[in-house]
């Protein structure tokens, strides 16, 4: 194959190291002018972090679709707060999401990662639901998340809210190792202007923008903008990789109290970005470049209703552009949910809902492309409803909940995914809740419409692959033994049916081969995760997170797929990470991160032990300044090697992790 893109840094994108000078002489001049009229310091109350028990109090909603406390919730939660985003040192969601016992997260090159729960990680995850404010980032082509266009700007992020095991009653098909739950700032808490600026040897250069305020008598609003370059990796031999990558984004948020009862929410973004990478075919290898863009709408209306009820409507429009060197994807997905809670007897909250998602594409090939679809236009709609009810058995003490999700897609017809959940309050400071549910992934565009041609093998999709099947059993346990220590423990056995794989169904004989996509694949996970908190002092937070995980396939006796082994061990048996946040003075933070990943056995990509560490200066009480670094221990390592069929030396090029610094800072006004 032949090179089919010029180096990056040609003349359409930024001049190489052009954001980088920019940042820093902005960063320079900022600090400096700010130095000469600051105000006062703020002060450690300012800064300081919930308390332990204030972090079992975080109000959710990922669990119930409604405000509860962490420390009711009977599911494996895990929450990213503000404190968490702003300290983290880090510049995306993904890299947000390493923290999180349960979640794998690797860096495939400089633009891509592979990121699931509980197991099965790969580039094209598909057992991991992602929302943002309720839109769903779930893309229908291959039933994954495009992790390089979710993107925003991290200080206008409440929180993350991670659960980990099926999340199917409430969220539908495809929340069935987990739900991940973006949910940004309201505009009400927003008001002003923040300028935020990045410099460093991996991310070249990073500016962000956003600015709030009133909006007639009873609303806010607020408009952001934000843009990056960042490097190209570096392969084993040290050559660069050609994945460096850039993106623009712009949005808004309005927030509208309409009466007592009533609020509105009204946002959109737009993005627009490239990006490289070099595909490898034998012992050449080429270098492509991605264009991707895309823009949503959403409109979220909620009324409260007395006695603990409300309604609530949600509507969005979302649009996406993909070209890279294999296809090019138009998408338009139309979305309508709305859902009532309310009192019932005394002990009964009951939640139902009903939601319509349609869903057109047009997806083509591009010259010399190994890869097409048939047919190339595509509409599917889904249609679904949820009852649940959370039942008080003994106040105050023991909860039952019990609900379902039935729902009908255009692949697979009908699916129930129903939950039992139950949560005792042992005393005031322990918790135990324990869940059976049921969750379903239904078939992507590529498991029914796909084929694939390449010297002597023929791939073809599927229209009868039926939807796979998850039964989970989990128990969980929450405590909090003295006033500055939490610990959040769960357990999960996870039983699998009808998993997908490439049947062959050519006779036996010369080429070409043929293979068509099935569902004869089954077997168990199992793990067990954790999460502490320890408050050393006043001054002085320890984080723990630890998860242990092994998975065992098989496949069916009349399957000739040979990739159960290799699914089984793509994923680490161990990793854990532990945070130290740090104030020194009232004005300096230091936040050091240890983590370590076991090996991938399957691609023999070795355990890493890595270090973080982020210094934090407070300047006032508008100006921050931190400098962070990465990979501190090394100056790089793998840590996924991306497979195409059943070779690693075709497709993808994988690239290493390498050590970074970043010197940011903030400025609000």
């Amino acid at each position: 194959m032949t090179e089919t893109a010029p180096p990056r840094g040609h003349a359409t994108g930024a001049p190489n190291g052009l954001y980088r000078h920019r940042a820093l002489g902005l960063c320079a001049a900022v600090l400096f002018a700010h130095t000469l009229y600051a105000s006062e310091p703020q002060t450690i109350d300012d800064l300081k972090a919930l308390s332990i028990t204030g972090l079992f109090d975080v109000p959710v909603t990922s669990v119930s679709r409604q405000p509860q406390k962490l420390s009711n919730a009977a599911a494996a939660l895990f929450v990213i707060t503000r404190e968490d985003i702003r300290r983290a040192g880090v510049t995306s969601v993904p890299e947000l999401l390493r923290m999180v016992p349960g979640i794998q997260v690797a860096r495939i090159d400089a633009n891509k990662w592979a990121i699931s729960a509980r197991g099965f990680n790969g580039r094209y995850s598909n057992k991991l639901l992602v929302q943002k404010d309720g839109r769903t980032l779930y893309s229908p082509l291959y039933s994954g998340v495009y992790w390089d266009v979710q993107d925003t700007l991290l200080d206008d992020i409440e929180r993350i809210e991670v659960i980990r095991g099926p999340g199917a009653t409430l969220w539908g098909a495809n929340a069935v190792n987990g739900v991940i739950n973006i949910i940004t700032r309201s505009a009400h808490d927003t008001d002003g202007g923040l300028l935020s600026l990045s410099a460093g040897n991996e991310e070249h250069g990073a500016i962000g923008f956003r600015y709030g305020g009133a909006l007639g008598g009873k609303g806010s609003y607020r408009v952001y903008a934000k843009g990056f370059e960042r490097d190209e990796g570096r392969f084993f031999s040290g050559d660069g990789a050609n994945d460096d990558w850039r993106n623009r984004q712009i949005g808004f948020r309005t927030d509208t109290d309409l009466g007592p009862h009533d609020r509105l929410t009204i946002q959109g973004d737009y993005y627009d970005g490239s990006a490289g990478a070099t595909i490898l075919e034998g012992t050449t290898h080429s270098m492509v470049d991605s264009e991707t863009s895309g823009g949503n709408l959403l409109l979220h209306w909620v009324r409260e209703l007395e006695d603990d009820a409300g309604i609530e409507l949600k509507a969005y429009v979302d649009h996406t552009d993909r070209d890279n060197w294999t296809l090019r994807e138009r998408r338009d997905t139309y979305d309508l949910d709305v859902l009532h809670y309310f009192r019932f007897k005394q002990h009964h909250k009951l939640i139902w809902g009903a939601a319509i998602r349609h869903t057109k594409d047009h997806i083509s090939p591009v010259a010399n492309s190994v890869l097409r679809f048939d047919p190339e236009d595509r509409e599917n709609t889904t249609v679904s409803g949820f009852v649940q009810d959370n039942i008080e058995v003994i106040e105050d003490t023991l909860h039952l909940i019990i609900g379902t999700k039935v729902e009908h897609n255009d692949h697979t017809g009908w699916e129930f995914q129903p939950n039992v959940r139950g949560l005792w309050n042992l005393d005031q400071n322990t918790t135990v809740w324990a869940a059976i549910s049921r969750a379903v992934r239904t078939p992507s565009r590529v498991e029914s419409d796909v084929i694939i041609t390449t010297p002597g093998t023929l791939v073809v999709g599927n229209d009868d692959t039926e939807s796979e099947r998850l039964t989970a059993f989990e128990l969980g346990l929450r405590l909090q033994p003295i006033d500055d220590l939490s610990i959040d423990l769960a357990a999960f056995h996870n039983d699998y049916d009808r998993l997908s794989t490439s049947e062959r169904v050519s006779p036996p004989g010369p080429p070409p081969l043929m293979f068509m996509l099935d569902n004869r694949m089954r077997g168990k996970s199992y793990g067990i995760e954790l999460a502490a908190n320890w408050d050393v002092s006043d001054d002085w937070r320890l984080k723990l997170a630890y998860s242990g995980l092994a998975v065992d396939l098989d496949i069916d006796d009349d399957s000739t797929d040979t990739s159960a082994e290799r699914v089984d061990n793509q994923t680490p048996r161990h990793q854990f990470n532990l945070r130290s946040l740090f104030n020194l003075r009232h004005d300096l933070e230091l936040d050091t991160t240890l983590f370590f990943v076991d090996k991938l056995r399957n691609t023999d990509v070795p355990s890493y032990l890595r270090l973080d560490v982020r210094l934090g200066w407070i300047v006032s009480r508008d100006i921050e300044l931190s400098l962070s670094g990465q990979n501190l221990l090394d100056n790089a390592h793998p840590e996924f090697i991306e497979f195409s069929g059943n070779s690693a030396t075709t497709g993808l090029r994988s690239t290493q992790a390498e050590r970074s610094v970043l010197l940011q800072t903030k400025w609000r006004f």
